[in-house]
């Protein structure tokens, strides 16, 4: 093998390079740029960069199919009163090696049955490990300065809500907006919607003169001792909202009867005369349409120490019904005391028992 690469060299020598130097020359830089070439190669498969982590001066890398802001936006309550607003619960952590800046929530709704109305009461977790005062609220914005590298917390805030049409359903997200490393990051959250509680008003007015003027009642007024005087009591619903399973109740007191006198368009009444127990039932409430109402009729029958006093027709009003859209339970007490006259007779006087 030697043999043949010197007469190779040596054959080359005679014919090329002894005749002009130039061919050694070129040969000779052709062979130094292989060798240059191939140094160049080997050193560049053998280079293994270091990571993020390799020193101080190394630049962190941001992956933008991994952002780093984790974020938690979850409503306390899936059923809301317009006035008490909806407890917001917020859990963020920043999971990248760099400062996350200027971070803005901006909150909006999804239709036009709702706008956003104010956001207020931040309240920070005592274990934030951020500046607490770095968090802001400017109108419908919430805003974080600085949250630094692996910092994690959570906080509470207050959201209101304007009503702009007929439903009861609130659909709204939320917009982040952050710098992270000189680079702007976007993202939209969509948050579970929320439901308006219903609002269900039931009175209760008692009339011997109607309120224009009529008289509906019969017997003395004031009420004499011993002598019967009727009085019409008129129970009435109000709702802009579906309810089912109405039931409104009452008691009798002593000195009072239930006459045969009623008015009836909707629903069923009952009454127990051993309990003495008045029930009005209503399956189905409408909302928006025309009220629904019961009237009927009672008889007081005073008595001599009731003498001075303005006696109650009725006792224990309540009422209870179901909200149709989200199965809620909403009660409570009628809203006038139904008592022997309305309450201009009952400054005047007139509704006071007199003995003759």
């Amino acid at each position: 093998m030697l043999k043949l690469i010197h007469r190779y060299f040596r054959g080359r020598f005679e014919r090329f390079y002894f005749k002009n130097h130039w061919h050694f020359v070129l040969d000779l830089s052709l062979t130094i740029i292989v060798i240059c070439l191939a140094i160049g190669l080997i050193v560049l498969y053998s280079y293994r960069p270091g990571s993020s982590s390799g020193g101080p001066n190394v630049r962190p890398v941001l992956d933008l199919n991994n952002p780093p802001l984790s974020l938690e936006l979850t409503p306390a309550e899936g059923v809301i009163s317009l006035n008490d607003g909806s407890t917001l619960k917020m859990v963020f952590k920043n999971n990248g090696s760099a400062a996350i800046n200027d971070l803005k929530l901006i909150f909006e709704t999804s239709d036009n049955n709702f706008s956003l109305k104010k956001i207020t009461d931040i309240k920070p977790d005592a274990g934030l490990n951020i500046d607490n005062q770095a968090i802001t609220i400017n109108n419908q914005t919430i805003n974080f300065a600085k949250i630094p590298a692996g910092a994690s917390g959570e906080a509470e805030v207050k959201v209101y809500f304007n009503s702009k049409g007929e439903g009861r359903v609130i659909n709204w997200r939320a917009r982040s907006e952050y710098s992270v490393l000189g680079q702007i990051l976007e993202s939209s959250i969509s948050l579970p919607a929320l439901k308006v509680k219903a609002e269900l008003s039931v009175t209760s007015e008692a009339y011997y003169t109607s309120p224009q003027g009529d008289q509906l009642g019969i017997g003395p007024l004031p009420p004499l001792v011993g002598i019967p005087t009727n009085y019409w009591i008129f129970w009435k619903t109000q709702s802009l909202d579906n309810f089912k399973n109405l039931i409104v109740s009452a008691r009798l007191p002593k000195g009072v009867e239930l006459t045969d006198s009623r008015s009836l368009l909707v629903g069923e009444f009952n009454y127990n005369p051993d309990t003495r127990q008045l029930i009005w039932k209503v399956s189905e409430l409408a909302g928006r349409a025309d009220s629904y109402h019961l009237d009927f009729e009672v008889q007081l029958i005073p008595t001599a120490n009731q003498v001075g006093q303005v006696l109650p027709l009725l006792n224990n009003q309540q009422y209870y019904a179901t909200d149709s859209l989200t199965g809620e339970e909403v009660s409570g007490a009628l809203d006038k005391s139904t008592t022997a006259l309305d309450q201009d007779r009952f400054n005047s006087g007139q509704g006071q028992v007199v003995s003759e």
